[in-house]
């Protein structure tokens, strides 16, 4: 028996249509699978690259957290009170720009991981340019103090003098042995 030209050529376009359907069939019911697993990856693609901004923003955090503290004052953790300390450490300040705190009650200390935060309420009288170089000091100590409150009001008619009164937060760290000769030192500064 002998295959003809016609006959191998239908024999072969038989056999490619058989295996083109059977492709078809095979690849159409793998492709709504295919094109879910290819939104998957891109999604997780995604995902790692915005948990390696994460991790990498972190990190950047922890390293300028880290630079922070090594401005904060070191107390030990042995010592019962700091308010005294800080809150002559504030009069300094005060005393040294002319502004006279009537009086300043601290509050109690808050602990946040490591650090340590101690609101102190001062009532204070000053000329208003005192009260500006005092508050410029306050934010020159970086992270140590910040005043979260402050109320202003004149003394008397054409006195030139203010009062009122401010919270401090004061930020600082307690270790073991407690000193921080650097942070100590600008403290007293």
């Amino acid at each position: 028996m002998k295959i003809t030209q016609r006959e191998m050529t239908l024999g072969i376009v038989t056999l490619t249509c058989i295996l083109g359907g059977l492709s078809w069939y095979i690849v159409n019911g793998k492709l709504d699978q295919h094109k879910a697993n290819k939104a998957r990856i891109t999604g997780l693609k995604q995902d790692i690259r915005l948990a390696k901004a994460r991790v990498k923003m972190q990190e950047d955090w922890i390293e300028e957290l880290n630079e922070l503290q090594k401005d904060l004052r070191v107390f030990d953790t042995q010592q019962k009170s700091v308010s005294p300390e800080l809150m002559k450490t504030v009069n300094t300040i005060a005393k040294k720009h002319s502004l006279n705190i009537t009086r300043s009650q601290p509050r109690s200390e808050k602990p946040t991981g490591d650090l340590f935060e101690l609101a102190i309420n001062c009532t204070w009288e000053a000329k208003l340019s005192q009260l500006v170089n005092f508050l410029t000091e306050l934010q020159q100590q970086g992270v140590r103090y910040d005043v979260r409150t402050l109320n202003v009001t004149p003394v008397g008619r054409n006195s030139g003098r203010l009062k009122g009164n401010m919270v401090i937060h004061c930020a600082y760290t307690r270790k073991p042995g407690g000193a921080n000769p650097a942070a100590d030192q600008q403290a007293k500064n």
